[in-house]
């Protein structure tokens, strides 16, 4: 257990590791999106995360709200008790992680480069596997529509885009020039405060809209070797091996990425509704909302 704390722990933003995490300038608004979500094809069960977008006029991050709320708890206690990459195990094993909730599905964020129009998908269970990739969201295809429609007392108009196998349908409002949105997606003239994909099997939805100045954005994978981004098919592949792994009754969670040639435990519990259970933790479900991903294909 407590190797496993460590490198949860380790491989933590706050922790530079073998890199400097690149800060990218104070936030300037953020907004949290619930996101919906049909997870499995023979299932019509849906499931629901919060998450928050924070952004300034560079650069934003889009995070599991339980995630930030579980690195914001930890930095600010390392902070205090002055720990960085190079503390001592024994420093690092003496944090209190007992009351800190981990997101019991859908544990990743998005970074989105307005410059560069780059989107980065973050698979926060790194230390598992890596899963993060990078796709330009400059390249999608909006098509703004005349419809309108007032959604949380702002005006907002219908653009419609495909996204892989996916038929999306986003309502954006001018009224806060923000050119992002959920996910991946971003590029149109105004803040995404609905979006969802012409069968509803995924959709967000926006709720709290705040300025703040107090957030300071980071860069979390640049530079790091075992957070880095690789091509979608590598992390593609990556992923598949995890799940293949979970339903053969492996313990994925196990894997010591210090030892590559070690073997994984077995689950002591591998019944299908706990198989289910980890999939929805680890993001490794049927419905994957991914450009490059067939829904209608097994993972």
């Amino acid at each position: 257990m407590k190797l496993l704390k460590l490198i949860f722990l380790l491989f933590l933003p706050i922790f530079t590791l073998k890199a400097q995490i690149t800060e990218k300038g104070y936030s300037t608004f953020k907004c949290f999106y619930t996101y919906q979500y049909q997870p499995f094809n023979q299932d019509t069960t849906k499931f629901q995360d919060k998450f928050l977008l924070i952004c300034n006029d560079d650069f934003s991050i889009f995070d599991n709200y339980t995630y930030f709320l579980l690195s914001k708890a930890l930095s600010d206690d390392f902070e205090n008790r002055n720990l960085n990459g190079n503390s001592s195990v024994f420093s690092i094993l003496a944090t209190n992680t007992k009351d800190l909730q981990e997101p019991d599905a859908n544990n990743f964020s998005v970074m989105k480069d307005y410059t560069t129009k780059e989107a980065t998908y973050i698979y926060n269970l790194g230390y598992i596997a890596n899963c993060t990739f990078t796709e330009n969201y400059g390249e999608l295809n909006w098509t703004i529509t005349d419809q309108s429609k007032i959604i949380k007392g702002y005006n907002c108009f219908l653009a419609t885009t495909i996204y892989g196998n996916y038929e999306i349908e986003a309502w954006f409002t001018p009224e806060v020039p923000v050119s992002d949105g959920p996910y991946l997606f971003g590029g149109l003239p105004g803040l995404i405060v609905l979006l969802n994909d012409k069968n509803n099997i995924h959709s967000f939805s926006i709720g709290e809209m705040i300025e703040d100045k107090t957030i300071m954005l980071k860069d979390k994978v640049t530079g790091r070797e075992l957070f880095e981004s690789v091509g979608f098919k590598k992390a593609f592949k990556n992923m598949k091996k995890k799940r293949q792994q979970l339903e053969l009754g492996y313990d994925i969670e196990k894997v010591n990425p210090f030892l590559k040639s070690s073997s994984l435990p077995k689950l002591e519990d591998t019944s299908p509704e706990n198989i289910k259970k980890l999939k929805l933790k680890y993001s490794l479900y049927d419905n994957l909302f991914f450009k490059f991903y067939d829904p209608k294909k097994e993972l």
